[in-house]
């Protein structure tokens, strides 16, 4: 039984992505940065927009109070702050400070460095079709 393409891009897909999150996170523990990788993902999730504490738990794949510690822990740091949502008073919304916006920039310069030296051994046709193919990945889950 032969296997679908797309069934097989799904695949190449998810083999590449621990060997990605694996060489950003051993280069943000060996830069001595303050962001650890779980951090930069939260940071980068609140830089597109604020989000409610169910939002964060439900995209990180956590449980509510694991969120809520996590956030605490950025709230801590001035990183992030918690306010009220002004339409349901019962939400918190979580956004980043621009202490935040700070950090992630830094942990961002960090996390593309390694990539950029991941990837240093492609071409220019090669690095120009990852890109491509990598944007298409984007824009389709942008319109999720």
């Amino acid at each position: 039984m032969s296997v679908s393409p797309t069934r097989e891009a799904a695949c190449s897909v998810l083999a590449a992505l621990p060997v990605i999150m694996r060489t950003v996170g051993r280069c943000m523990r060996e830069s001595g940065g303050e962001v650890s990788p779980q951090q930069y993902r939260i940071l980068t999730l609140l830089s597109c927009a604020p989000r409610t504490l169910s939002q964060v738990a439900h995209i990180q794949g956590v449980t509510p109070a694991t969120a809520t510690t996590m956030v605490t822990t950025l709230e801590h740091r001035g990183w992030v702050r918690r306010d009220v949502d002004t339409l349901d008073r019962r939400r918190v919304v979580v956004s980043m400070t621009e202490t935040g916006q700070a950090a992630l920039d830094s942990a961002q310069e960090v996390a593309e460095n390694a990539v950029a030296d991941l990837l240093s051994p492609l071409g220019e046709r090669e690095l120009t079709r990852l890109a491509d193919a990598l944007e298409v990945i984007r824009r389709l889950g942008a319109s999720q």
